[in-house]
């Protein structure tokens, strides 16, 4: 885990070379998120069978050892986009990325499936306050 005086610092042109590899762990963030999403109905519900039915346990017991394979799995691309400096706004796979505007710290904001870095928030607006970039707008310090 980074500590504040760690965060990196992107200019648009150094968060957009990251994208490739952002959008790869987001595509994989969001079909293990889509897959663990399918599974908890499930779980819930074979969780209440197993209580009434010991036969339900070994598949309970199957049920959560794939939640847990997935969530391992979550937790290492999580690690992956931190790695990199990037900040996880969640499984709808919005990423922002630390970076100055004005002389103060603001997020450019990337959602997976855009093809370039072309809006900026600040730290406290999020993905509906995006404000798109003009050129050459935001640098880093």
């Amino acid at each position: 885990m980074r500590r504040k005086s760690d965060t990196r610092f992107f200019t648009v042109e150094e968060a957009t070379r990251t994208l490739p590899l952002v959008s790869r762990i987001m595509a994989d963030i969001v079909e293990e998120n889509d897959r663990l999403q399918e599974l908890l109905p499930t779980l819930k519900e074979v969780r209440i069978r197993a209580r009434r039915t010991p036969a339900a346990a070994e598949e309970l017991e199957s049920l959560r050892a794939e939640v847990a394979v997935i969530s391992t799995r979550l937790e290492g691309y999580l690690k992956e986009l931190r790695q990199i400096g990037c900040v996880f706004k969640g499984p709808q796979g919005i990423v922002d990325f630390y970076s100055m505007r004005e002389g103060r710290p603001v997020f450019l904001c990337w959602h997976h499936g855009e093809e370039e870095i072309r809006y900026w928030h600040e730290l406290e607006g999020g993905f509906a306050g995006r404000i798109e970039l003009e050129p050459t707008a935001v640098t880093s310090s």
